[in-house]
């Protein structure tokens, strides 16, 4: 089972995945995370996108795609995979298939101002990368996992933010309609007052009716 997240930056992928690993053994690929390795590691592919990604704006599809493939190589999980913000483009969709078959497409339908108060509420760990969120988490002291120190990071400042709902509005609704023209598109609409297990409650439901076709 392949499964593609469809949401805005913080609209709850990666608490959704987080869950969706435990759940069906699935491997959790974040192609955020993927880019935020290399730059730390300051890989020739980190080296390019960290001018994009210090402006929040997507990092060119070939750079995406190119470090996207080398993750999927030898995947540990028997159960498949998640992907996490990506596509982010129809070129990228398009790409895709190329390499994998996805099962489904599960779209986070996050208004943008929902988005905005969340991104401006997370925080990460400096050491292990655990997001925790000011809306629901209390941020005051250190990572609950290692104990590392909570930050927030330069892409998820006002005018960044943005700039990200901004590039993903533009180009989602196109990569919405080539899986819905595939039947693969699901959405569930997330409200403002959900925590991350309701979201996820409703995402579970998707998968496990697809299941049982």
């Amino acid at each position: 089972m392949n499964i593609i997240l469809n949401a805005p930056s913080g609209g709850g992928k990666g608490s959704v995945a987080e869950k969706l690993v435990k759940d069906y053994n699935l491997c959790h690929i974040s192609t955020g995370a993927l880019f935020r390795e290399n730059i730390k590691n300051k890989t020739p592919l980190g080296i390019k996108a960290e001018s994009y990604v210090a402006k929040g704006v997507w990092v060119p599809d070939e750079l995406t795609v190119d470090m996207l493939v080398a993750a999927m190589k030898d995947l540990p999980c028997a159960g498949g995979f998640i992907l996490d913000g990506f596509p982010r483009t129809l070129k990228q969709a398009e790409l895709l298939e190329k390499y994998v078959d996805v099962s489904m497409v599960i779209q986070l339908d996050v208004a943008d101002d929902i988005v905005m108060k969340r991104l401006a509420g997370r925080f990460m760990c400096r050491h292990c990368g655990a997001i925790y969120n000011s809306n629901w988490d209390d941020v005051s002291g250190c990572c609950k996992a290692c104990g590392g120190e909570l930050y927030q990071r330069e892409d998820d400042k006002t005018d960044v933010i943005k700039q990200r709902i901004s590039n993903y509005n533009r180009d989602n609704g196109a990569i919405l309609e080539f899986y819905k023209n595939k039947n693969l598109l699901h959405t569930v609409k997330v409200k403002e007052e959900y925590l991350p297990a309701d979201t996820y409650a409703f995402v579970k439901e998707i998968i496990e009716k697809e299941g049982k076709k």
